[in-house]
């Protein structure tokens, strides 16, 4: 993995983390850092990235045996290339299955409405579980999450 790909990936850390606990307040920061970051990874050829929007995902928290509330989250999948962008975009709906699977198993092991949710983790869950699924999967955004009772 070259230094600069490494240092796109740093800068979503730091963007992730910082819009879980501003609530979206660093949008426009996230937008910068996906300009930024899109020239170094290997999205396109022009480096405009290709992105997929998810309908919203909302699965149950369980904690010992009782429904303790809900884990909402919104993706955003970027595609590798434009044939990918295609495929993904017509696979939609099986990677929303994969998707809801990865969040229902996440938040039975690590999710409550009681603590911060930890998008770095949710994120190697999903990202696993989704390029397992389709290879054309160059990131994996989460552009919102929360856990409420």
């Amino acid at each position: 993995m070259s230094a600069a790909r490494l240092a796109g990936a740093d800068v979503w850390s730091f963007v992730i983390a910082h819009i879980l606990s501003k609530r979206l307040a660093l949008l426009p920061l996230a937008a910068m850092a996906w300009t930024a970051s899109a020239a170094n990874s290997t999205l396109s050829p022009q480096g405009t990235p290709q992105l997929v929007a998810m309908a919203p995902i909302i699965v149950p928290i369980v904690g010992s045996d009782r429904l303790d509330g809900a884990l909402h989250l919104k993706l955003v999948l970027a595609a590798a290339d434009a044939t990918a962008l295609a495929r993904l975009t017509k696979r939609a709906p099986a990677l929303r299955a994969v998707s809801v699977a990865g969040a229902i198993e996440f938040s039975r092991l690590y999710a409550s409405t009681r603590t911060p949710v930890d998008a770095v983790r949710l994120r190697a869950a999903l990202t696993t579980a989704l390029r397992a699924e389709d290879a054309g999967i160059a990131e994996i955004l989460i552009v919102e999450v929360s856990a409420v009772d």
